[in-house]
Protein backbone atom coordinates (compact mmCIF):
# COMPACT_ATOMS: atom_id res chain seq x y z
CA UNK A 1 0.00 0.00 0.00
CA UNK A 2 1.19 3.54 -0.80
CA UNK A 3 2.47 5.18 2.39
CA UNK A 4 0.58 8.44 1.85
CA UNK A 5 -2.72 6.59 1.38
CA UNK A 6 -2.12 4.42 4.44
CA UNK A 7 -1.35 7.32 6.76
CA UNK A 8 -4.18 9.38 5.28
CA UNK A 9 -6.59 6.58 6.22
CA UNK A 10 -5.17 5.70 9.61
CA UNK A 11 -4.20 9.01 11.14
CA UNK A 12 -5.49 12.51 11.72
CA UNK A 13 -8.07 13.02 8.98
CA UNK A 14 -10.20 10.34 10.62
CA UNK A 15 -10.71 12.75 13.55
CA UNK A 16 -12.92 14.85 11.28
CA UNK A 17 -14.51 11.91 9.45
CA UNK A 18 -12.72 12.96 6.26
CA UNK A 19 -11.63 10.76 3.37
CA UNK A 20 -7.94 9.85 2.95
CA UNK A 21 -5.71 12.57 1.58
CA UNK A 22 -5.38 12.70 -2.20
CA UNK A 23 -1.74 13.63 -2.71
CA UNK A 24 -1.34 16.29 -5.36
CA UNK A 25 0.63 19.41 -6.21
CA UNK A 26 3.96 20.09 -4.52
CA UNK A 27 3.36 17.42 -1.84
CA UNK A 28 2.87 14.70 -4.44
CA UNK A 29 5.84 15.96 -6.48
CA UNK A 30 8.05 15.87 -3.39
CA UNK A 31 6.99 12.36 -2.43
CA UNK A 32 7.76 11.21 -5.98
CA UNK A 33 11.17 12.89 -5.93
CA UNK A 34 12.09 11.19 -2.64
CA UNK A 35 10.87 7.82 -3.96
CA UNK A 36 12.89 8.31 -7.17
CA UNK A 37 16.03 9.07 -5.13
CA UNK A 38 15.62 5.90 -3.05
CA UNK A 39 14.93 3.80 -6.14
CA UNK A 40 18.01 5.15 -7.93
CA UNK A 41 20.13 4.69 -4.83
CA UNK A 42 19.16 1.02 -4.58
CA UNK A 43 19.83 0.49 -8.29
CA UNK A 44 23.27 2.06 -8.01
CA UNK A 45 24.35 -0.19 -5.14
CA UNK A 46 24.17 -3.97 -5.25
CA UNK A 47 23.54 -5.54 -1.86
CA UNK A 48 25.08 -8.79 -3.11
CA UNK A 49 28.50 -7.13 -3.21
CA UNK A 50 28.01 -4.99 -0.12
CA UNK A 51 26.83 -1.42 0.31
CA UNK A 52 28.69 1.36 2.08
CA UNK A 53 27.15 2.45 5.36
CA UNK A 54 26.70 6.01 4.00
CA UNK A 55 24.20 4.95 1.33
CA UNK A 56 22.17 2.72 3.64
CA UNK A 57 21.88 5.59 6.09
CA UNK A 58 20.91 8.06 3.36
CA UNK A 59 18.20 5.69 2.16
CA UNK A 60 16.80 5.44 5.70
CA UNK A 61 17.04 9.21 6.24
CA UNK A 62 15.23 9.88 2.97
CA UNK A 63 12.38 7.65 4.08
CA UNK A 64 12.40 9.46 7.42
CA UNK A 65 12.07 12.81 5.66
CA UNK A 66 9.13 11.44 3.68
CA UNK A 67 7.41 10.47 6.93
CA UNK A 68 8.26 13.84 8.52
CA UNK A 69 6.68 15.68 5.59
CA UNK A 70 3.57 13.50 5.77
CA UNK A 71 3.21 14.25 9.48
CA UNK A 72 3.81 17.95 8.89
CA UNK A 73 1.04 18.13 6.30
CA UNK A 74 -1.39 16.43 8.68
CA UNK A 75 -0.50 18.87 11.47
CA UNK A 76 -1.17 21.83 9.14
CA UNK A 77 -4.50 20.26 8.20
CA UNK A 78 -5.61 19.80 11.82
CA UNK A 79 -4.61 23.33 12.77
CA UNK A 80 -6.65 24.66 9.84
CA UNK A 81 -9.67 22.50 10.65
CA UNK A 82 -9.82 23.48 14.32
CA UNK A 83 -9.14 27.14 13.50
CA UNK A 84 -11.65 27.43 10.66
CA UNK A 85 -14.61 28.69 12.72
CA UNK A 86 -12.78 30.83 15.26
CA UNK A 87 -14.11 34.39 14.91
CA UNK A 88 -14.31 35.69 18.48
CA UNK A 89 -11.72 38.19 19.71
CA UNK A 90 -11.43 36.90 23.27
CA UNK A 91 -11.71 33.61 25.11
CA UNK A 92 -14.44 35.08 27.33
CA UNK A 93 -16.71 35.48 24.31
CA UNK A 94 -16.41 31.82 23.33
CA UNK A 95 -18.76 29.00 24.14
CA UNK A 96 -17.28 25.93 25.88
CA UNK A 97 -17.20 24.08 22.55
CA UNK A 98 -15.45 26.99 20.84
CA UNK A 99 -12.87 27.12 23.62
CA UNK A 100 -12.12 23.42 23.18
CA UNK A 101 -11.64 23.88 19.43
CA UNK A 102 -9.48 26.95 20.01
CA UNK A 103 -7.25 25.02 22.41
CA UNK A 104 -6.99 22.19 19.90
CA UNK A 105 -6.11 24.67 17.17
CA UNK A 106 -3.34 26.13 19.34
CA UNK A 107 -2.01 22.66 20.07
CA UNK A 108 -1.68 21.81 16.38
CA UNK A 109 -0.47 25.33 15.51
CA UNK A 110 2.44 24.95 17.93
CA UNK A 111 2.99 21.35 16.87
CA UNK A 112 3.20 22.48 13.25
CA UNK A 113 5.70 25.30 13.55
CA UNK A 114 7.94 23.09 15.67
CA UNK A 115 7.68 20.37 13.00
CA UNK A 116 8.51 22.86 10.23
CA UNK A 117 11.90 23.62 11.73
CA UNK A 118 12.62 20.08 12.90
CA UNK A 119 11.96 18.82 9.35
CA UNK A 120 14.24 21.51 7.93
CA UNK A 121 17.00 20.59 10.37
CA UNK A 122 16.67 16.92 9.42
CA UNK A 123 16.90 18.04 5.80
CA UNK A 124 20.09 19.92 6.61
CA UNK A 125 21.57 16.82 8.23
CA UNK A 126 20.69 14.78 5.13
CA UNK A 127 22.36 17.36 2.85
CA UNK A 128 25.43 17.48 5.05
CA UNK A 129 25.93 13.71 4.86
CA UNK A 130 24.99 13.40 1.18
CA UNK A 131 27.58 15.93 0.05
CA UNK A 132 30.15 15.41 2.84
CA UNK A 133 29.97 19.06 3.88
CA UNK A 134 31.33 18.44 7.40
CA UNK A 135 29.18 21.21 8.83
CA UNK A 136 29.79 19.96 12.38
CA UNK A 137 33.38 21.17 12.09
CA UNK A 138 32.01 24.70 11.69
CA UNK A 139 29.20 24.43 14.24
CA UNK A 140 28.71 21.24 16.30
CA UNK A 141 24.92 21.72 16.62
CA UNK A 142 23.91 23.04 13.23
CA UNK A 143 20.62 23.98 11.61
CA UNK A 144 19.39 23.74 8.03
CA UNK A 145 20.48 27.33 7.46
CA UNK A 146 24.01 26.56 8.67
CA UNK A 147 24.18 23.77 6.08
CA UNK A 148 23.03 26.19 3.37
CA UNK A 149 25.93 28.49 4.24
CA UNK A 150 28.28 25.52 4.11
CA UNK A 151 26.81 24.43 0.77
CA UNK A 152 27.47 27.95 -0.55
CA UNK A 153 31.19 27.39 0.00
CA UNK A 154 31.20 24.24 -2.15
CA UNK A 155 31.99 24.88 -5.84
CA UNK A 156 30.36 21.58 -6.85
CA UNK A 157 26.79 22.43 -5.85
CA UNK A 158 26.31 26.04 -6.97
CA UNK A 159 23.07 25.41 -8.87
CA UNK A 160 21.37 23.58 -5.98
CA UNK A 161 22.57 26.12 -3.42
CA UNK A 162 21.19 29.01 -5.48
CA UNK A 163 17.80 27.33 -5.83
CA UNK A 164 17.59 26.66 -2.08
CA UNK A 165 18.73 30.19 -1.29
CA UNK A 166 16.01 31.61 -3.57
CA UNK A 167 13.39 29.54 -1.73
CA UNK A 168 14.73 30.77 1.60
CA UNK A 169 14.44 34.41 0.47
CA UNK A 170 10.98 33.85 -1.00
CA UNK A 171 9.57 32.73 2.37
CA UNK A 172 11.82 34.81 4.62
CA UNK A 173 9.09 36.91 6.26
CA UNK A 174 6.64 34.14 7.30
CA UNK A 175 9.53 31.89 8.29
CA UNK A 176 10.96 34.69 10.42
CA UNK A 177 7.67 35.04 12.27
CA UNK A 178 7.40 31.29 12.74
CA UNK A 179 10.97 31.10 13.99
CA UNK A 180 10.23 33.76 16.61
CA UNK A 181 7.20 31.80 17.80
CA UNK A 182 9.19 28.57 17.83
CA UNK A 183 11.97 30.14 19.90
CA UNK A 184 9.50 31.62 22.36
CA UNK A 185 7.66 28.32 22.69
CA UNK A 186 10.77 26.22 23.21
CA UNK A 187 13.28 28.48 24.90
CA UNK A 188 11.67 31.47 26.58
CA UNK A 189 8.46 30.29 28.25
CA UNK A 190 6.86 33.16 26.29
CA UNK A 191 8.71 35.62 28.54
CA UNK A 192 8.95 38.26 25.82
CA UNK A 193 5.23 38.04 25.11
CA UNK A 194 4.48 38.32 28.82
CA UNK A 195 6.69 41.42 29.05
CA UNK A 196 4.87 43.03 26.11
CA UNK A 197 1.47 42.37 27.69
CA UNK A 198 2.64 43.66 31.10
CA UNK A 199 3.90 46.92 29.60
CA UNK A 200 0.57 47.50 27.87
CA UNK A 201 -1.73 46.51 30.74
CA UNK A 202 -0.06 47.31 34.04
CA UNK A 203 -2.91 45.33 35.57
CA UNK A 204 -4.27 41.79 35.80
CA UNK A 205 -5.97 40.53 32.66
CA UNK A 206 -9.77 40.64 32.59
CA UNK A 207 -10.03 39.58 28.93
CA UNK A 208 -7.84 37.03 27.19
CA UNK A 209 -7.46 37.92 23.53
CA UNK A 210 -7.21 35.04 21.09
CA UNK A 211 -4.40 34.54 18.61
CA UNK A 212 -4.68 36.11 15.11
CA UNK A 213 -5.77 32.76 13.71
CA UNK A 214 -6.04 33.72 10.02
CA UNK A 215 -2.57 35.28 10.00
CA UNK A 216 -1.06 32.35 11.89
CA UNK A 217 -2.60 29.82 9.52
CA UNK A 218 -1.28 31.71 6.51
CA UNK A 219 2.22 31.62 8.00
CA UNK A 220 1.89 27.89 8.68
CA UNK A 221 0.81 27.23 5.10
CA UNK A 222 3.71 29.21 3.69
CA UNK A 223 6.15 27.50 6.04
CA UNK A 224 4.84 24.10 5.00
CA UNK A 225 5.16 24.97 1.30
CA UNK A 226 8.70 26.25 1.92
CA UNK A 227 9.63 22.85 3.37
CA UNK A 228 7.99 21.06 0.42
CA UNK A 229 9.74 23.19 -2.18
CA UNK A 230 13.11 22.79 -0.46
CA UNK A 231 12.79 19.02 -0.21
CA UNK A 232 11.54 18.72 -3.78
CA UNK A 233 14.47 20.78 -5.06
CA UNK A 234 16.99 18.68 -3.14
CA UNK A 235 15.65 15.29 -4.15
CA UNK A 236 14.85 16.24 -7.75
CA UNK A 237 18.48 17.35 -8.03
CA UNK A 238 20.21 14.47 -6.27
CA UNK A 239 18.04 11.71 -7.78
CA UNK A 240 19.51 12.60 -11.19
CA UNK A 241 23.06 12.10 -9.97
CA UNK A 242 25.05 8.89 -9.71
CA UNK A 243 25.55 7.76 -6.12
CA UNK A 244 28.84 5.94 -6.48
Amino acid sequence: MDKSIETGEMMLRSIFGDVPRNDQGILNDTFKAIDAFCKQLRQDHDCATGVQDKWIRLDLWAEGLRSALDELEQSVYCSEQYGADITKLSEEEMSPEELVNYDRHLYYYKNTFIRIFSTLDKTGYFLDKLYDLNTAHVKPKFSYYTVLRQLHKSPNHTFLEQQLFDIKVKYQKPMGRLKTRRNLEIHSLNAELIDDVWRNRRCFATMHRVEPVRINLDDLQQGYVMVCESLYTIFANCSKQSHR
